[in-house]
């Protein structure tokens, strides 16, 4: 086993916080320059470019993970990264039953656009995809697993759209595989995880885990997270 460095969450283009130059081939050459070696494109409330994303991830030799920060009602946001193409066409179906369709409006909030490897728009989205699910957190954390997928509550530090803003604490009967935060981790009872939170290019990798691992895969991950055979969380980037 040797130590990996991984950033999980980093949004697309796609994301209308995102800035136009965060396409995947981009996402792939910064994490690549800054030494990463496994990352997750996490949109909010979708996954259309996991694929995508995953692919050139192949060819440049970098892992991707699948993923995505979904908005719970209670505008509580959440990691939940998934394992395979299967889980995510699965897992994007549950989004989009329980997505809100509130109307977005690009001059204001910014595009929100699917694109191909040779980055031609194949697709716009024209409805608000950070706007918060028919779906409480509990159904969320309980959809992640179904999919077979880890649930990781976002950026729990901040004021606002972490849990512990919008709930003020996190519930003893919710199942969490990890908490991300942005500052250091206080005494918290669940493996602590840092990620850029990405919207730009110049983010990728400015907050970042290092694991230790057999390689750079989902599968390993969920064993780090878990403490199981020797794969461990090493440490919190700065």
């Amino acid at each position: 086993m040797k130590p990996f460095r991984a950033d999980l969450h980093i949004h697309t283009l796609l994301s209308p916080c995102g800035s136009l130059e965060m396409s995947p081939r981009e996402i792939i050459a910064r994490a690549k320059g800054r030494g990463l070696d496994m990352i997750a494109v996490a949109d909010h409330n979708s996954t259309y470019h996991c694929e995508l994303t995953v692919t050139l991830g192949i060819e440049a030799g970098i892992t991707v993970l699948r993923a995505a920060e979904v908005t719970s009602a209670e505008d509580v946001h959440s990691l939940v990264i998934l394992p395979d193409e299967a889980s995510v066409i699965s897992f994007q179906d549950w989004l989009d039953l329980h997505c809100t369709h509130m109307p977005h409006n690009p001059d204001i909030f910014g595009d929100q656009v699917v694109i191909d490897r040779d980055e031609n728009i194949i697709r716009e989205i024209n409805y608000f995809l950070p706007a918060a699910l028919n779906a409480t957190i509990d159904e969320v954390e309980e959809a992640a697993h179904n999919h077979g997928g880890l649930f990781i509550p976002a950026h729990i530090d901040r004021p606002a759209m972490g849990i512990i803003g919008q709930l003020g604490f996190i519930p003893d009967d919710l199942f969490v595989d990890a908490v991300e935060v942005v500052g250091m981790a206080g005494d918290l009872l669940y493996p602590v995880i840092r990620n850029s939170d990405a919207h730009m290019p110049e983010h990728i990798g400015r907050r970042f885990t290092d694991y230790m691992l057999e390689n750079p895969s989902f599968s390993e991950l969920a064993m780090a997270l878990r403490s199981e055979g020797g794969r461990h969380i090493i440490l919190h980037g700065r």
